[in-house]
């Protein structure tokens, strides 16, 4: 398939959204994914047990009767990490050249998916430096995303690689409005499929925050370099566009749930970054952010008790959380 406008054969891409009761939100998102400008050849949707009429919404606008989407709904509720897992298994029987990730809070600008590939065809096309061959096999490409109100939302992690000479390049293509990184968030990254055969799958049992950033690290550590793409635009549409903290919080269920976040916030940092000494670090702040959480009010003591209970956890299941990283790469 070629296309007229590129002049180059089209990328066969798969998009997958995990979703969970945003029944309204998913239709918004499966509608600007289905129009983008570059066309994905597939739309994986990813139930996670909803019970607010979800799949009566798609059946009764159309979206099950379309040869282009394939429903699965989940029997339990898998978490962000559960549904992303399998929707990236369902692709490796599918060919295709890229994966495009997002939630179901997710609208990609009209643009996004196209804005992406052709990042990508700068990357590929430049000229190759000694030294920098990695920089032209990028593993995954990260859009731009924003809250409802134009917030700056789910920022990457710049990559620190450096070239032979010790200088770090993220900044290569920043003529383009390309950044090198090292890490993203699951709210529309690309992911090249050759990538996903190397490094495997994310880790399910992580449930919900931490299994992007652990990804997206193994994919830059193992395969090539991601980049952030300036001109690929999302919008994020999640309740409270504030920094991801337990400080911040003001609801007991999510407050509760954070004890996965610091859980995998220390298996990611011992894994990847300093080994032993970056894990003992994480620790200390652990405790530090413990402390001050119980000055504040409400729910103070119950903060604190789930920051430490995530870190003793993520201390106690580091081992079989790094077997599994270890076996999922080829």
């Amino acid at each position: 398939m070629v296309s007229e406008k590129m002049g180059e054969r089209m990328m066969n891409i798969v998009a997958v959204v995990v979703t969970y009761n945003r029944k309204d939100l998913l239709r918004e998102c499966i509608e600007a994914i289905l129009v983008q400008s570059y066309p994905v050849s597939k739309l994986i949707i990813i139930d996670n047990a909803s019970t607010d009429g979800t799949r009566k919404m798609l059946e009764s606008e159309g979206y099950l009767y379309d040869s282009k989407v394939d429903y699965v709904l989940m029997n339990t509720n898998t978490g962000g990490a559960g549904g992303f897992y399998e929707g990236i298994k369902r692709t490796c029987d599918i060919e295709c050249d890229w994966v495009w990730l997002m939630d179901d809070d997710t609208i990609p600008d009209f643009h996004c998916l196209k804005n992406l590939i052709v990042a990508d065809e700068v990357i590929e096309g430049a000229e190759r430096q000694p030294g920098l061959e990695c920089a032209n096999t990028p593993s995954f490409l990260a859009s731009a995303v924003y809250g409802p109100e134009g917030e700056y939302m789910n920022l990457p992690k710049i990559s620190k690689k450096t070239s032979p000479n010790g200088y770090q390049y993220w900044y290569k293509f920043l003529e383009n409005g390309i950044v090198g990184i090292s890490s993203a968030t699951f709210v529309s990254v690309l992911i090249k499929h050759k990538a996903i055969e190397k490094c495997g799958l994310p880790c399910r049992d992580y449930f919900i925050w931490g299994d992007d950033s652990e990804y997206t690290l193994r994919l830059s550590t193992f395969f090539g370099d991601g980049y952030f793409v300036g001109k690929s635009v999302a919008i994020h549409k999640r309740v409270g566009a504030k920094d991801l903290r337990i400080e911040y919080e003001t609801l007991p269920a999510r407050i509760d749930r954070f004890h996965f976040y610091y859980r995998n916030k220390l298996i990611n940092r011992h894994y990847y970054k300093d080994n032993y000494r970056g894990a003992f670090f994480e620790m200390i702040k652990a405790v530090i952010i413990a402390l001050n959480c119980c000055k504040i009010k409400p729910y103070g003591v119950r903060r604190a008790k789930v920051v430490l209970r995530g870190t003793w956890e993520g201390i106690i299941q580091y081992k079989k959380f790094r077997n599994y990283i270890d076996n999922e790469i080829k």
